[in-house]
């Protein structure tokens, strides 16, 4: 048997009462009531009156108790009573816990809790019904379990869910108390801060009752710290907090309260090595038990004075009344958890029969709308129906058609105008390069008629490399319209491979360097340590490009730069920088964004060409990238972005200086 349900649970079944919370006068006797019933109609008023009969003779005769919480709680549901039917719910579950049958005070705690959600006059009982389960909870040694019911009770009295006592208060705190108790009683594993939890609680329910008129709240606070005093081996204390306790149960007529207290005083004796004491004790609490019917009382009784005579020495009789003791609380407990498991099933399938039932009688109502609504309506558009359902179809597939139609034919526009658009600038960038060559080409023939008419010998020599070079630029666009449409038509593929920087500046440096000759222009490479993992034609090609652009734009007497510096990381910037008059903001803009060339500015450099926009394609097709970056009369500066990669092993990078000095 669980000797915390004595000890912690004794007296707070009369802390609360079933009624209003506001000060009233004294409940009526059982005789009282019982009068009362006898002229009550069969109504909300006899409901409550059976409400009181089982609440007050819970601690007297449990079998009457049950007996008129039954009757009231069968009355209740046939007049819908909801408060009613909590009331008498929360009635049951106390005599239920009382006589130790935790199953149905579980079952009953638990219907309590779903009737009483959603309707507030019955707040107030639907925290009663958190602090039984949290009761029952640490009576099953499920101490974490209770401590969340007791804390969720305690947190709607805070909160004011419903009105609140101080002594509701002090019953959630003595629960605590009495949790705390029991938790380091069983020897379980426990929070560090549990002494101090439970010193606190019983502190704080002490203070709130005894502020209240004596009664059998105070008693039962009492009771539960005679039980700490007890566990902290102050005996003294102990008995005389059960003494003080059984004063006030006696002189308030409660014979459960004060038969429980009498026993805890009897153990509190054997712990104090006094069993002649709790035998004396024992025997009128044993004979009181019975008169209340209170089965867990009397098995406890049983055993508490069968170790008493066992320390007397009294060995054959201890053992007939431990075996008597034991045997007792078994069957009890044996046959009412059959009946609470019968009696839990036919509630739950009786609830569920009810659900059932509202959900046909919901579901054939609205068949029934629905077919009032099918029935006024099929002779009324029936025949429209019929006629109009083809037409709709074809209709829909009309339109389905129509929609995927013009889908189909916006795509193709906007494909047709971008392609438009992208030959509209391939032909201006092809038409604005080949005009620069075709010029060139007309004035030399002209300066070769001028000379030959002259007989000018020495100059008409001197032009073949300016016819020379018009011819290279010539044959540079046509090479860089032939990569153009193959890499449009994917036929170019990047091979990628180590490549020295210094090698690559100085090869096109090599290229140009008669031409930045010819133009008075000064072309240096400066040292240029260091891989890219590039594809060599495509480089080859971006810096010939680049390096043509920026002779172009640079005047007589300016520089061109071929570096390398490294850029962000794992990429090397290979640079190639002109003195020339640069470019502004527009220009900047339509040379990154490859517009339709405008008309060139003498002395600056012109919109970008076929060239840039080839490198750029060349630049991202090796996961690289190309930049330029100007300002007006600062020259401008092109930065192709590579990955770097590592020199491979046995090779020495070029002398960037020796490099320089080919070129």
């Amino acid at each position: 048997m669980k000797r915390s349900r004595l000890f912690r649970f004794a007296g707070l079944w009369l802390l609360l009462a079933a009624g209003p919370v506001a000060a009233a006068p004294a409940p009526p006797t059982v005789p009282e009531l019982r009068r009362q019933l006898a002229a009550a109609p069969a109504d909300t008023s006899r409901v409550l009156l059976l409400n009181h009969l089982c609440w007050q003779l819970a601690t007297q005769n449990t079998v009457q108790a049950q007996a008129y919480g039954q009757q009231g709680l069968r009355l209740a549901r046939q007049l819908a009573f909801r408060l009613g039917e909590v009331y008498l719910l929360n009635s049951l579950a106390r005599v239920a816990y009382l006589q130790h049958d935790e199953l149905a005070a579980i079952g009953h705690y638990q219907q309590a809790v779903r009737r009483a959600e959603g309707a507030p006059r019955a707040a107030r009982q639907l925290t009663l019904a958190l602090v039984g389960l949290g009761r029952v909870a640490v009576d099953q040694q499920d101490f974490a379990e209770g401590e969340k019911y007791f804390r969720l009770a305690l947190s709607r009295m805070q909160q004011r869910q419903h009105a609140v006592t101080p002594a509701d208060l002090g019953l959630v705190q003595n629960c605590l108390a009495s949790l705390y108790f029991s938790w380091r009683r069983s020897g379980q594993p426990a929070p560090d801060s549990l002494d101090r939890l439970l010193s606190r609680h019983v502190r704080q329910a002490l203070a709130v009752f005894r502020r209240l008129p004596p009664d059998d709240k105070l008693a039962a606070c009492l009771g539960d710290l005679g039980e700490v005093q007890a566990l902290a081996g102050r005996y003294d204390s102990a008995a005389s907090s059960q003494r003080e306790a059984m004063a006030l149960y006696q002189r308030s007529g409660n014979q459960f309260g004060f038969t429980q207290a009498r026993l805890n005083l009897a153990t509190v004796y054997l712990a104090r090595q006094q069993p002649a004491e709790a035998a004396r004790l024992l025997r009128p609490t044993l004979a009181a038990a019975r008169q209340l019917h209170a089965t867990g009382l009397e098995a406890e009784s049983y055993q508490q004075l069968a170790a008493a005579l066992a320390t007397q020495g009294q060995g054959l009789e201890a053992y007939r009344l431990a075996r008597t003791g034991q045997a007792l609380l078994d069957s009890v407990q044996s046959a009412e958890r059959r009946q609470a498991l019968v009696r839990l099933q036919v509630q739950f399938d009786a609830e569920r029969q009810r659900g059932q039932l509202r959900e046909l009688t919901q579901r054939n109502l609205l068949q029934q709308a629905e077919a009032r609504r099918q029935r006024q309506y099929l002779w009324l558009a029936g025949g429209l129906l019929l006629a109009v359902a083809g037409g709709l179809v074809a209709s829909g597939a009309l339109a389905w058609r129509l929609r995927r139609s013009q889908t189909q034919l916006r795509h193709q526009n906007e494909e047709l105008t971008a392609t438009r658009a992208e030959q509209d600038r391939l032909y201006a960038l092809v038409a604005h390069d080949l005009r620069s060559p075709v010029v060139a080409f007309s004035g030399l023939a002209d300066l070769m008629t001028r000379y030959i008419e002259r007989h000018d010998t020495a100059r008409l020599v001197g032009l073949g490399g300016r016819v020379r070079q018009a011819a290279e630029g010539l044959r540079a666009l046509l090479d860089n319209l032939l990569s153009w449409a193959l890499t449009q038509r994917g036929e170019l593929r990047p091979a990628p491979e180590p490549l020295a920087v210094a090698a690559l500046l100085a090869e096109a440096a090599a290229l140009y360097q008669p031409a930045a000759q010819a133009a008075d222009v000064h072309l240096r490479v400066e040292a240029a340590p260091g891989y890219v993992l590039a594809d060599r034609n495509m480089t080859s090609t971006i810096l010939r490009n680049l390096l043509s652009n920026a002779l172009r734009a640079t005047p007589p007497g300016g520089e061109v730069v071929l570096a390398a510096t490294a850029a962000t990381e794992g990429y090397l910037g290979l640079h190639v920088r002109d003195t020339g008059a640069g470019m502004d903001a527009a220009q900047l803009r339509r040379a990154q964004g490859a517009e339709a060339p405008a008309q060139a500015v003498p002395g600056r450099r012109g919109p970008a060409g076929l060239g840039l926009r080839l490198s750029r394609a060349f630049a991202q097709a090796q996961g690289g990238r190309l930049v330029l970056s100007s300002q007006p009369g600062q020259g401008t500066t092109a930065a192709l972005l590579l990955p770097a990669a590592p020199a491979p092993v046995g090779v020495l990078l070029p002398e960037p200086a020796a490099a320089a000095a080919q070129a």
